[in-house]
């Protein structure tokens, strides 16, 4: 009985390698394990990667900034300056 089985509302993946029996034996960080009493494994559950990663999908107007950027807040108003200096230094061009 293998299975992968992957639930898009949680961002869990589990895969099943034998039957499952209770609730999971071991939780390590992101990981639940099950095994039987022989000590073979039958089923790794994966849960979400991290909780940046659902607060960028609560947000999708939101990118998140590292290294020097890290803190920075860029708002619309400087999205619109840059936007108008590009512009002006295309018009010179031509």
């Amino acid at each position: 009985m293998k299975a992968i089985s992957y639930l898009p509302s949680e961002h869990e993946l589990l895969l099943k390698l034998g039957p499952l029996k209770g609730t999971p034996k071991k939780e390590v960080g992101r990981f639940k394990l099950w095994w039987d009493d022989e000590g073979n494994i039958c089923a790794i559950d994966i849960k979400p990667i991290t909780e940046e990663l659902e607060d960028f999908k609560r947000n999708l107007n939101t990118i998140q900034l590292s290294g020097i950027w890290k803190g920075v807040k860029i708002t619309d108003e400087d999205i619109n300056e840059t936007r108008r200096d590009l512009l002006r230094k295309i018009e010179e061009k031509w």
